[in-house]
C-alpha cells in the first residue's frame, strides 16, 4: 500500500523552498527538498508572482512535483492582528473572534478570507493570533498555481509554524526551559517567537536580510541584486575578496550595523515581553531563517543579550531521505523550520497545545479548483462513451438509459462550472477595479502627505533653533525669516539638489557685546573679532542640529543690514539642506 505524501512549499519573499514529506515507521520523514533563487528586483512587490511562477516551474521539474500542494505565505502579503477575548465554549469562539476582529482590522471581515489560532488560554481570557488575505490575492496566487499543475489545498501564513516545530523538539520540558525565543531571520523581516509553558507570541521587526543587501548597494554603489549576490557570496566564502579591497571594510561595517540595530529591537522586544509576562523572560534564543547564517551573529547576541544561544535544527527529529542531494543538506537546517511544523501537524496530528494550523483558502475556491481538474476525465468520459458500438447498446435499453442519464448529468456538471467560472470573472473585475480605485486615492493623498511630512520636520527643527537662546557662546538673537521651501533662491548652488530636497531659510540678526572697556582704536577690531567667533559658533550650532544635510549658502553684513561699529549687531542669512531620512 503506497505511503501517503504531502507538498509542502515555503513562498519566501527572496526564495522557494519545496519539500516532500511522508510519515513511515521511523516517523516524519523528508522523502525531497529543493530551493530556487528568486530572480526580480526584490523592492517591487508586484514582480513576486511572477519571479515565484518561474522558480516553481524549475523545481516541479526538477523533484517532479504536481498534484495537491500545501503552501506557505511569508507575512508581507498577509494583515496581522492579536486580540484578546474570553475563554468560551469552542462553538461560540468564533462569533466572539469575528466581532472582536472586525473592530480592528482596517477593512470589514465580509471582504476577506480570513482565520486564527488561539495562542495563549489561561482559563479566563484567550489571546487569539489571526491572519487575514485579500481574496483577490489568495485567487490570483491559486489560479497561477494550478496553471502549473499544482493544486492548493491549504494557504497558511509563516509566523506561526516555527512554534510548532520548536515545540515539538522541547517535548515536556520543566517550565524554565520553556521560556524560549526562536528567532527566525528572513529576506525581508524577522519574526521574533516567544515560547513559554502556556503559549506563545510573536513580534514581527522589519529587519531582515535585505536590509543588509541595500546598505551594501547604497555604500558601494551597485544595484541591490549585484549587492544580494556579493553579500551570499562573500559569507559563504565562495566570493573572495583581498585583504586591501575597499569593499570588505564596507561589507564588514554594514554587517556589524546590521547586528548592532537587529540586536536593538530583539532587546526591546525581551523587555515588551517581560511587562507583559510580569517579569518572565526567554531563557535561551534559537536561531533559523537563512538569515541566520551571518557569520557572528551567535556570539554578537550571546554578548549582547547575555542568553545562551543556538542555531535550531528542525530536522533533529526527522529522517532525511536519500532523495535529498547532498548539496542541500547543510542548507536544510536554515529552511525547513516552517515546513518541518506544518508537516509535524499533518502527520503527527494536533498532540500539542496551540499547534492548529490555519488555512486560508476559501471552500469555494476549492471547489471550483476541483471541478477545473475534473474537466478532462469528464470530456475523455464523453468522448469514450461516443465511441461505444450502437448495437450493443441498443440491444440493452436499460443500460442505454442510464448511459443517457449519466450524460445528462455531466452536461449538467459542466453548466453548473461555466456558471462558476463566470461568476469567479465576474468577482474578479470587482476586485480589479476596487484595487484600481484605491491606487487611485492613494495617489491623490500623496501631496497632503507629503505636507505633513513637512509640518512635522518644520516644528522639530524650531524646537532645536530655540535652543540658540540658551547657549552661552550665542545668545542675543533673533530670527527675521524662518522657511522650508522646495524652491530655493537662484543664487544658490544648485548642482546637488534633487527636486525632492528641502531647503530651510533662516535671517534674522545678533547682537555682538563687549564686555570690557576698550579705547576707542581698539573698538573696531574688537567688535570684529567677537563678530567673527560668534558666525562660527552660530554656523557650528546649525550644522550639529538633526535633520540637517549641509549649509549650502551663507552670509553676514556687518553693515547695510547690519550695524556692528555703531549699534553693536550684525545680520546673518543661511539656506540649508534638510535630511529628510
Amino acid at each position: 500500500m503506497a505511503q501517503k505524501e504531502d507538498i509542502i512549499i515555503n513562498c519566501g519573499n527572496s526564495h522557494v523552498s519545496a519539500n516532500v514529506f511522508r510519515a513511515g515507521p521511523e516517523g516524519l520523514v523528508l522523502k525531497s527538498s529543493g530551493l530556487e533563487t528568486l530572480h526580480h528586483d526584490l523592492t517591487k512587490e508586484d514582480a513576486w508572482l511572477d519571479s515565484l511562477v518561474s522558480a516553481l516551474e524549475k523545481l516541479s521539474s526538477k523533484l517532479s512535483l504536481k498534484g495537491e500542494v500545501r503552501f506557505i505565505f511569508p507575512g508581507n502579503l498577509l494583515l496581522t492582528k492579536t486580540i484578546r477575548v474570553p475563554h468560551v465554549d469552542p462553538e461560540k469562539q468564533r462569533k466572539i473572534v469575528a466581532f472582536e476582529l472586525s473592530q480592528k482590522m482596517p477593512f470589514p471581515l465580509s471582504d476577506l478570507i480570513w482565520d486564527y489560532q488561539i495562542i495563549d488560554d489561561d482559563g479566563v481570557e484567550e489571546e487569539v493570533l489571526a491572519f487575514a488575505v485579500k481574496p483577490e490575492v489568495a485567487e490570483t496566487f491559486s489560479e497561477r498555481m494550478v496553471g502549473i499543475g499544482l493544486i492548493p489545498t491549504q494557504i497558511t501564513p509563516a509566523p506561526v509554524l516555527d512554534y510548532i516545530a520548536v515545540r515539538g523538539i522541547l517535548g515536556d520540558a520543566p517550565d524554565e526551559q520553556s521560556e524560549v525565543l526562536a528567532i527566525n531571520i528572513g529576506a525581508k523581516s524577522t519574526n521574533l517567537l516567544f515560547i513559554n509553558p502556556t503559549g506563545f507570541l510573536i513580534r514581527t521587526i522589519t529587519i531582515g536580510g535585505n536590509a543588509l543587501s541595500q546598505n551594501i548597494s547604497d555604500s558601494l554603489g551597485i544595484t541591490f541584486e549585484k549587492a544580494e549576490i556579493l553579500k551570499k557570496g562573500y559569507f559563504s566564502q565562495e566570493i573572495s575578496l583581498a585583504e586591501d579591497d575597499a569593499s570588505v571594510g564596507i561589507i564588514q561595517n554594514a554587517s556589524n550595523q546590521f547586528l548592532s540595530r537587529a540586536s536593538q529591537e530583539i532587546t526591546r522586544s525581551i523587555v515588551t515581553y517581560k511587562r507583559l509576562k510580569k517579569g518572565k523572560s526567554p531563557q535561551k534564543i534559537y536561531l533559523t531563517g537563512r538569515g541566520a547564517l551571518l557569520p557572528n551573529l551567535a556570539q554578537y547576541l550571546i554578548q549582547s543579550q547575555q542568553l545562551q544561544v543556538e542555531y535550531f535544527d528542525p530536522l533533529s527529529s526527522v529522517t532525511v531521505g536519500s532523495g535529498v542531494p547532498e548539496k542541500v543538506k547543510p542548507l536544510l537546517p536554515f529552511m525547513t523550520s516552517e515546513a518541518v511544523g506544518l508537516a509535524s501537524n499533518v502527520f503527527l496530528g494536533d498532540s500539542q497545545k496551540n499547534s492548529s494550523t490555519i488555512n486560508l483558502l476559501p471552500s469555494s475556491k476549492l471547489k471550483s479548483l476541483g471541478l477545473k481538474q475534473k474537466l478532462p476525465y469528464i470530456s475523455l468520459s464523453l468522448f469514450i462513451f461516443s465511441l461505444l458500438p450502437l448495437s450493443s447498446i441498443l440491444k440493452h435499453n436499460n443500460f442505454q438509459e442510464e448511459i443517457i442519464d449519466k450524460k445528462q448529468r455531466i452536461e449538467k456538471d459542466i453548466s453548473i462550472l461555466e456558471k462558476s467560472i463566470n461568476e469567479l470573472n465576474s468577482f474578479h473585475q470587482g476586485f480589479t477595479f476596487t484595487q484600481n480605485l484605491i491606487a487611485e486615492v492613494n495617489l491623490s493623498q500623496q501631496p497632503l502627505i507629503e505636507n505633513s511630512k513637512t509640518i512635522g520636520l518644520s516644528h522639530e527643527i524650531i524646537n532645536f533653533i530655540q535652543g540658540i537662546i540658551s547657549q552661552k557662546n550665542i545668545g542675543d538673537i533673533w530670527l527675521d525669516k524662518f522657511s522650508i521651501k522646495k524652491q530655493i533662491n537662484n543664487n544658490v548652488d544648485t548642482r546637488n539638489l534633487v527636486n525632492n530636497d528641502l531647503v530651510l531659510s533662516l535671517s534674522g540678526r545678533y547682537l555682538v557685546r563687549l564686555n570690557i572697556e576698550t579705547d576707542e582704536s581698539e573698538k573696531r577690531d574688537a567688535l570684529i573679532e567677537l563678530d567673527r567667533q560668534k558666525k562660527e559658533n552660530l554656523t557650528a550650532y546649525f550644522e550639529n542640529i538633526p535633520h540637517i544635510e549641509k549649509i549650502i549658502k551663507k552670509s553676514f553684513s556687518i553693515e547695510g543690514k547690519g550695524d556692528l561699529f555703531n549699534r553693536n549687531f550684525s545680520h546673518f542669512e543661511y539656506d540649508i539642506l534638510l535630511n529628510l531620512k
